[in-house]
Parts: structure tokens; sequence; C-alpha cells
């Protein structure tokens, strides 16, 4: 099983009104789902050493993804799968960066950890990505991942990195093929901690625009 790599990628939605079938080990959410509080840094580090390198079949993060696919109004089944890029064995992986970084990697410039949740909705390989930093403008970490995802050019990533780290937590941001999305996170006000979502690659996904957009808003709220 292999850590998450920085140059990881990241049937049809149903109609309205009906249920959304979780198929999960141990329920529709991680063990912290009805917690309440900041997705701290810490709290995103802690997540990521306990997951560890050989990865995890549950996630262990404040999501109930039933209920985010149902306030969002996707049909269908959403099971938990190794993530699509085909790097890891398993439907959780993490990275922790925390402590002693390597040097020229991006925890050097920002320290912190990252848990990464994978699931299948039809066709579609979808990724809950949840990233934390001792630094504000943790969402650049994350290009890599959603430049692969989006399929944008270099030069329209920047701008979007730039804007999404600037937004206020619970703000979600969809990148132009609407397959993506940055959500800055509440952090209790130490470092930064965001969510980034992606479903398919660009042109390739069954979900429309406003169903990835409203997942990710629904699934950032559990958050808080």
């Amino acid at each position: 099983m292999h850590h998450v790599k920085w140059h990881r990628a990241a049937a049809a939605a149903g109609a309205v009104g009906l249920s959304v079938l979780l198929v999960a080990c141990g329920g529709s959410g991680g063990a912290d789902a009805k917690a309440g509080g900041s997705l701290t840094v810490e709290r995103v580090v802690e997540l990521a050493r306990e997951v560890g390198k050989d990865g995890a079949e549950k996630c262990p993060l404040p999501y109930d993804v039933g209920a985010a696919a149902k306030a969002a109004k996707l049909g269908g089944t959403i099971e938990p799968a190794p993530p699509a890029s085909n790097t890891a064995d398993t439907p959780v992986t993490a990275e922790d960066g925390s402590e002693r970084p390597e040097e020229g990697t991006a925890w050097a410039v920002n320290p912190g950890a990252l848990v990464s949740c994978s699931y299948r909705t039809g066709g579609d390989a979808l990724e809950i990505h949840t990233i934390g930093g001792e630094k504000q403008g943790v969402v650049s970490i994350m290009a890599p991942v959603i430049q692969r995802a989006s399929g944008m050019s270099a030069s329209e990533l920047a701008p979007y990195v730039t804007g999404a780290s600037g937004k206020q937590p619970g703000e979600p941001v969809a990148t132009g093929s609407g397959n993506v999305v940055t959500v800055r996170l509440d952090s209790g006000g130490k470092g930064d901690v965001a969510l980034v979502l992606t479903v398919g690659d660009s042109g390739k996904t069954s979900l429309e625009r406003g169903q990835v957009l409203e997942l990710a808003r629904a699934l950032a709220s559990q958050a808080k």
C-alpha cells in the first residue's frame, strides 16, 4: 500500500426523491460524524496517523456521505472503493506531513496532514480529500489533484487556487469543469483546513455541476 501521492488523480445521477443507499463498513459516516465543533488541523493530523501507511476501510472524518448525497439529490448507490488512481488498496488513505517533513515537499512549506476517503457512485469515482496545514493557503497543496481531475490549464489553476484560498469557511468554489469543488473549513482559528471534492474527470461525470456543488456544501456543513 502506498501513501497518497501528490501526482494522484483524483451510473447516472438519480431523479429527485430517490433514496441514496450508502454501503459502508460500520455506517454512513465517520466515528465523529455527530461530534460537532471545528475540524482542526490537529484533528486532521491525528486522524491521518490513525489511518497510517496501510490505509483504512472506514472514513474517520465527520462526514455522513449518505445524508450529504440526499441533500444534493443524488440517486443510486454510493460505495467505499479504492481511489481511481490505483495507488492504494483501501478506500481511505492518509499522509502525515506534520513532523520532520521531507525537504522539497509541500509539507516542508506548510506542515500538516491529508486524509482522503474514496467512493464510487454509478460509474464515477468520488473522492473527498480533507487537508490541514499550519499556515494559510493549504489549498495550494492540493493543486495537482485539482488540476488533474478538472482538466484545467496551469494558467487557470493559479487563480482558482488563489480564489478558493481566500474564501470564507463554508463557501464552496467549483472549477469551470464543475466536477471539482473546494471548500475551506472552520479550523478553530488556527491554521487552515480545506475539503476538496472530486467526482469523475472533466467532461466524464454523470453528476450535474449543481449536484457536485451541493454535495460539497453539505459535507462541509457537517465538519463544523
